[in-house]
């Protein structure tokens, strides 16, 4: 790396710093003062202050709008050190002193695909860590969250209940509405309960739902656990699982806590191996457009690069 492109590197990324932290400031200054109050009784409610709260939630705030905005702004700074270089006659210089204009704007293009690649990377493993608080809006930062219902094709059963609790990762009044194999020849067509805690797999349980003070069916300590076809625990129950309690059972699902969100949103903030493993477990109805998401996202950088190419002069 030669002082010239340690010099067009510094202006790239002193621009793009000042162009993201304008951009990223107004909108959150506008986002603050429309909400404000929203944060002042969330703040009293958990006992926290306001500023605390302001920077639980617009941290992760703040990494989207860089995911989001990423191209735009890799393109804005690479136009103006382009255009600062002309202003100041140095591009006129360089090409005097045998630089091409390809070997100028070489290092300011390998800094615009790392800042793709920086946000491509911020939206499948950093986002998804933060994709309850960036689903919620001011309005509902306290409270249940709406269940979307989800159907699982190993139980062959519909997942609904009637809220979330994302805190806890729990859903209240969950109701399993059996289709069809193991499970609906052993406990029937339902399963209710008052609760459903998402327990992530250990090294002897699978991952699923731990279902509490079952209401449906009625017998459930009486019952055996159930089995997949290939010999996978499916359902297990009191009655041979010594870590059950009376009144409980456990469903070994491969839907995570985080597909049952309601809505469609939380697409936005899902990665990409997320949207695939939902893609394996949704109905017919919602594949497709689970299907334009998924594609839409491996397209992403190429799409954002290929804005980056056209903007150039």
């Amino acid at each position: 790396m030669t002082k010239i492109d340690r010099y067009l590197l510094f202006l790239y990324f002193r621009v793009l710093a000042i162009c993201f932290a304008t951009v990223c400031g107004l909108m959150i200054v506008i986002h603050i003062f429309t909400n404000l109050d929203e944060f002042l009784t969330y703040s009293k409610q958990t006992g926290g202050s306001v500023l605390h709260v302001m920077l639980d939630y617009y941290g992760p705030y703040t990494l989207y709008i860089f995911e989001r905005l990423s191209a735009m702004l890799a393109l804005l700074a690479l136009l103006f050190v382009i255009a600062w270089l002309n202003k100041t006659n140095e591009f006129t210089a360089l090409l005097a002193a045998g630089v091409t204009k390809r070997r100028v704007v070489r290092p300011l293009m390998i800094a615009s695909t790392i800042v793709i690649l920086s946000a491509a990377a911020a939206r499948e493993f950093a986002i998804p860590k933060f994709q309850d608080r960036l689903d919620r809006n001011p309005q509902d930062l306290v409270g249940p969250r709406t269940m979307r219902p989800t159907f699982d094709p190993d139980a062959v059963a519909l997942i609904q209940g009637k809220h979330l609790l994302p805190v806890s990762s729990e859903i209240l009044f969950p109701k399993l509405t059996i289709q069809g194999g193991p499970l609906a020849t052993s406990i029937g067509a339902r399963l209710s309960a008052t609760s459903a805690k998402f327990q992530a797999a250990t090294a002897t349980v699978p991952a699923g739902y731990l279902f509490i003070e079952v209401s449906s069916p009625n017998n459930i300590d009486q019952l055996d656990s159930v089995q997949t076809a290939d010999g996978q625990p499916l359902l297990l129950t009191c009655k041979d699982t010594p870590w059950l309690k009376p009144g409980t059972c456990f469903l070994a699902s491969k839907i995570e806590f985080e597909m049952l969100r309601g809505g469609s949103v939380w697409k936005q903030f899902a990665s990409t191996l997320e949207l695939i493993r939902h893609l394996r477990g949704e109905n017919v109805r919602g594949a497709n457009d689970l299907r334009v998401s998924i594609h839409n996202r491996i397209l992403r950088p190429a799409i954002d690069w290929t804005v980056l190419l056209l903007g150039i002069p």
